[in-house]
This record gives structure tokens, sequence and C-alpha cells, in this order.
């Protein structure tokens, strides 16, 4: 039953589980749960709240596992509330919440900008005894940074190396975001050198954002600088990636770079069904070749642009 219910074959599970019971085979805690669980990761989170009626109808209790199968599902589903209610629920039945039961509801509040609440739920999982992981921080650290409260951010960055846990690349990746878009540069590389020291390998987010940031700020040299880095690590730039430096470059009249890089997404096929020969009668390139081009470079000849197109 647990592979059929992993697999996705929820009605194939169900009907093995009905089998059962008329066989007079009673399902345990374990059965029960290879069916919650993959129930609430397809966000069915009525049918699994209706098996957990079924478990109490049939004097089965549940344990941490089952609770946190249907916390998590809640939260996916967005319904913070209801989590809510459950999380309440264990623990007045004497089951002890542990680190992924309150790391997913500190992430559905940070994914519903209530960081406030959020960081309530670290002082309470404290006040418990149950220690934080990099999961935990994680939300926390993204919670903060997406509300533009780098300042906390990087303080929770710090308690976290207090604590012994070590930021992975999903932290330092969000860290290096906010300094990016904040314009602090000077930290953002401040991130990079700290992934260096603790052998965190930088990746196409990585290297991606830090281009973002010194487009943003018109340091075009130190972000070719890294676009150039990301390629020769192996790492494909995303079509995003390269409209952010036609942008910037076509801004500060640098036109040679801007065109050669559209060359380079036409050529790499970025835009499928748009090639260098068939540009010219697209209405998305031709847009994006003369808003960031002819309006901002009015001095770039028709026919020098016809000759890239053609």
């Amino acid at each position: 039953m647990r592979n059929s219910s992993q697999c996705g074959q929820w009605k194939e599970a169900a009907s093995l589980f009905h089998r059962m019971m008329d066989e007079g085979i009673h399902p345990n805690v374990v059965t029960f749960n290879s069916l919650i669980d993959p129930l609430c990761k397809q966000k069915k989170v009525k049918e699994a709240l209706t098996m957990l009626e079924l478990m109490s109808e049939r004097d089965v209790k549940p344990d941490v596992i089952t609770y946190n199968s249907l916390i998590h599902g809640f939260c996916l589903s967005g319904q913070w509330k209801e989590a809510a209610i459950l999380f309440h629920r264990m623990m007045d039945e004497g089951i002890h919440p542990d680190v992924v039961t309150f790391s997913s509801l500190i992430d559905a509040l940070c994914q519903q900008k209530k960081v406030k609440e959020a960081r309530r739920m670290l002082e309470q999982m404290s006040e418990r005894g149950v220690k934080p992981d990099v999961i935990t921080y994680n939300s926390l650290i993204h919670g903060l940074c997406h509300s533009g409260q780098w300042k906390e951010a990087t303080s929770f960055l710090s308690g976290m190396a207090c604590q012994g846990i070590c930021p992975d690349k999903i932290t330092l990746n969000f860290m290096l975001d906010a300094f990016c878009k904040q314009g602090m540069m000077e930290k953002a590389e401040a991130v990079l050198e700290l992934m260096n020291k603790k052998d965190v390998k930088p990746d196409e987010i990585t290297y991606g954002t830090m281009i973002i940031g010194y487009c943003l700020q018109g340091e075009m040299d130190k972000a070719k600088d890294v676009f150039e880095l990301m390629i020769t690590k192996g790492f494909s730039p995303s079509l995003g990636t390269y409209k952010m430096l036609v942008n910037a470059y076509s801004k500060i009249k640098r036109k040679d770079e801007a065109l050669r890089l559209i060359d380079e997404i036409l050529q790499k096929g970025m835009m499928p069904g748009i090639t260098t020969q068939n540009a010219k009668r697209h209405d998305q390139v031709m847009h994006f070749y003369f808003h960031l081009l002819y309006k901002r470079m009015p001095k770039l000849g028709s026919s020098r642009c016809q000759r890239k197109l053609g």
C-alpha cells in the first residue's frame, strides 16, 4: 500500500485499504500515515482529514508523522488557520511537535508575510526545547529578506552560526538576493566570500543574482566578469539574465555588447521558433530590439541593425 500511495496511485491504495478492512485486517498508524501523506502532498487535504477522523473512529492514535503530514498539507494549500488548529489539536492530544512541525508552520507564515508571527513561533519552538535546523532558518531568512528586513535576516544568519547550524546554498542565495536588490553590492560580495569560506559552491542562481545586482548599479564591467565566470563554470545564463544585460548595456549606450548578446540569444534558440533569419518578422523580437536599441540608442543606424537581424 505504501508503494502505491507513494507512486501517486491513490485510488489503488484506497482500494487496498478498504479490502484489508473487509478482510478483518485492522489498519494501524503506519497504514493511515501511508495514505494521509500522499493525499497531503497532492493538496487533497479534505480527504486526508477524513482519514484522520476515520483513525479516531477505529481507535487508532495518530502520531507526530500523521500531524506533520496534515499540517504540511494545509500549509501547502495556503490554509494557515486550519494548520494552526491541527497544531493545537496535536498538543492537546499529548503529541509533541518536532522541528518538521514548526518548520512547516514557520514557512507558511513567512509565505504569507507574517514574519512577526513566524518569529514568535521560533520562540515557542525554543521554549519547547525543539532545536531549529537550516530549513527553519531558511524560511525565516527568506521571509525577512522578502519583506525588506535585511538587517534582521543578517542577524538570523549570525544566529545560525552561534547554534552550530551551517548556512547552505539556499540561505546564502536569499541573502545575496536581498543585498543585490538593495544595491548593497559590497555586502553581496561578502556573501560570496562567505560561500567560498563555507565551501558552498555558487550555482546559476548565485551568478544570475550577482549579474542583476551589478546591472542595476550600472557596474557593467563587473556584470560582464560574473557572466563570463558563470559560463566558465558550466552554467547557462537564463533568458532573463541576457535581457537584464542587454537592457543595462542599452542604457549606457554600449550598443556592440547589447547586439552581441541579442545575437547569442537567437543563436542559442532561447526564443523558440525565432532565428536570426526570421527575427525581423516576429513581433516579440522586434519589440525587444527596437525598444532596447532604437529608443535608447537613436544614433544606431537602421542598416547596422538590419545586418544583425539578417
